[in-house]
């Protein structure tokens, strides 16, 4: 069956060369694409290269630099044939793994994205509940399918503001210069004769064109298509993200990780979106200035008819989707890799959305990410046995008990967390997101540094140090309160001589539970606090600070 595949596609390669011209007036060119592209992703490599072969004859056949130059030419053709396809996917369970194989072949292409508005809104439908009931095994094919549809997205999302801000600066810079030359020649729009300009007022500094109706339409124009296909890209993601997120708290590992790198590439692209956006609508301020003061009431009257964009405030409604199937994801514990995963998009959302709006929901929901840093060997074994008691009787308990994890990917859960920590405690934008739990995360972090688990150490240092430029007072007094108690000494010498009297006020406690990171932390925090990590613990911070 593969030979007889292999000598097909071979002869559509020959046919192509033989006819020539004709290959594409009768029809067999745009019949075969879809054939050639299918076997892009056969599980033969023998066909994978004769397929791609194919292709690039045709390409060189007919005029095209590249095989992608040659797709995105033919592209209406492919997504036609897609669109039928996917009406019947009961006899073409293929069409998604085509559709990813498309996009990933020609790579990024600004052409194609337009016309995959149908076949997304097709795949975002199989997607959904029902879609995934009734072909519970294209799942994933439609899931990669969209992942490809999402970097392909955000490829195109990330040149948005540069082209935005390019745009608007260009227009800037002509109305500024234009400003000027009014100013020092005394004019105004109703004494404006551009023909005899240069004859009465002297030599003019920028192309007189810039005065005149049309090049005014011309940047209209320029802007309304950069307002399009912003419009269409945004789209693409919003429909990613609508289909997507819910999976993100699927039982299924796979689907979860790619369902997560689709959430990570739509983030950034809401961003990009909104940014382009905010450059386009100072853009359109800048030409309206221009038309009122060259008096150019044709396109007055067009701007003011133009539809405003209620719908560009993408970003924070995205975040706020996004973010309670996070937390489902981080409490399903699906996989380490889906965790680590989930924890390094939940510090990216919130960089793009900012702390201060995430503040709330780490007051409602910071307790799940802070109970996997409590978690072996610093849980208490009695919160287990009460959370077997608060279990409802129909609840099935294979669901609701915790899956227990090896001690090595437990670390590497509680390294993830601490980093997350880290890079949100690096600027500004984030870290206020964590000042409603600064004092539990706080206690927490500190404990863990003082505790034996020397493979956190450098994790917890490292998130120890962020925590501190937030407030520096708080972790100096909870390791002060740790280090004076074991150092009961008068050769013990402080850091600074206004620590020196700190000994007196922090008593030794009488067990590990009346430190004040432990009280901070919670009471389901336990951790055996070990003398040498604390003496490295507060020399380190000492250096970094005095």
């Amino acid at each position: 069956m593969n030979d007889f595949v292999q000598v097909i596609l071979d002869g559509i390669g020959v046919f192509s060369i033989v006819l020539g011209r004709d290959f594409v007036s009768s029809g067999f060119l745009h019949s075969s694409l879809y054939l050639l592209l299918r076997n892009l992703i056969c599980s033969r490599s023998e066909i994978r290269i004769a397929s791609d072969a194919v292709l690039r004859v045709l390409s060189i056949s007919f005029g095209h630099a590249t095989v992608g130059e040659f797709v995105v030419a033919n592209a209406d053709y492919i997504i036609d044939s897609l669109c039928r396809q996917l009406r019947h996917l009961d006899i073409n369970p293929h069409v998604p793994d085509v559709l990813a194989a498309m996009l990933s072949y020609i790579g990024t292409a600004r052409d194609i994205l337009p016309l995959l508005e149908e076949p997304m809104r097709a795949v975002s439908s199989e997607l959904e509940v029902l879609g995934r009931h009734q072909n519970p095994n294209l799942t994933m094919p439609f899931l990669k399918a969209m992942g490809e549809i999402s970097k392909a997205s955000k490829s195109e999302a990330i040149l948005l503001p540069n082209e935005a801000e390019s745009c608007n600066a260009d227009v800037s810079t002509k109305v500024h210069m234009i400003q000027n030359w009014f100013e020092e020649n005394n004019m105004d729009a109703s004494s404006l004769c551009t023909k005899s300009l240069s004859i009465e007022k002297g030599p003019i500094d920028f192309d007189d064109a810039t005065l005149r109706l049309e090049y005014w339409e011309q940047l209209m124009i320029r802007l309304n298509e950069m307002k399009r296909y912003r419009r269409i890209v945004g789209s693409l993601v919003g429909s990613c993200l609508k289909a997507a997120t819910p999976l993100v708290s699927s039982k299924n590992g796979s689907a979860c990780l790619v369902a997560l790198d689709i959430i990570e590439d739509v983030s950034i692209s809401l961003a990009k979106v909104e940014e382009a956006y905010k450059h386009e609508k100072q853009t359109k301020v800048t030409i309206g200035e221009a038309i009122q003061m060259l008096s150019l009431n044709a396109l007055k009257d067009e701007m003011g008819a133009q539809d405003e964009e209620a719908d560009e405030n993408r970003v924070l409604p995205a975040m706020n989707k996004i973010w309670p199937y996070l937390i489902v994801c981080l409490k399903n514990k699906v996989s380490v890799s889906a965790i680590r995963k989930c924890l390094n998009l939940l510090h990216k959302v919130v960089q793009i959305g900012g702390g201060d709006f995430f503040v709330r929901r780490f007051h409602n929901d910071g307790h799940i990410i802070w109970k996997l840093l409590t978690s072996f060997p610093f849980q208490r074994k009695q919160m287990l046995l009460d959370e077997k008691r608060i279990l409802l009787p129909y609840r099935d308990t294979s669901l609701t008990l915790e899956a227990p994890i090896a001690e090595v990917s437990n670390q590497k859960i509680q390294v993830a967390v601490l980093d997350m920590i880290t890079m949100m405690c690096a600027n500004k934008r984030t870290s206020s997101a964590l000042k409603v739990a600064l004092k539990k995360v706080s206690g927490i972090v500190v404990g863990i540094a003082c505790s034996r688990t020397a493979g956190l150490r450098d994790s917890s240092m490292r998130a120890l140090s962020g925590l501190a430029r937030i407030d520096s007072d708080l972790i100096w007094l909870l390791l002060a309160d740790v280090y004076y108690s074991l150092n009961k000494h008068d050769d013990i010498v402080p850091p600074n001589q206004d620590l020196a009297g700190i000994s007196d006020l922090l008593p030794a406690p009488s067990s590990s539970k009346e430190y004040m990171f432990a009280n901070n932390a919670g009471e389901n925090f336990s951790i055996d606090v070990d003398p040498s990590s604390v003496e490295f613990v507060f020399k380190t911070m000492e250096l970094e600070v005095f």
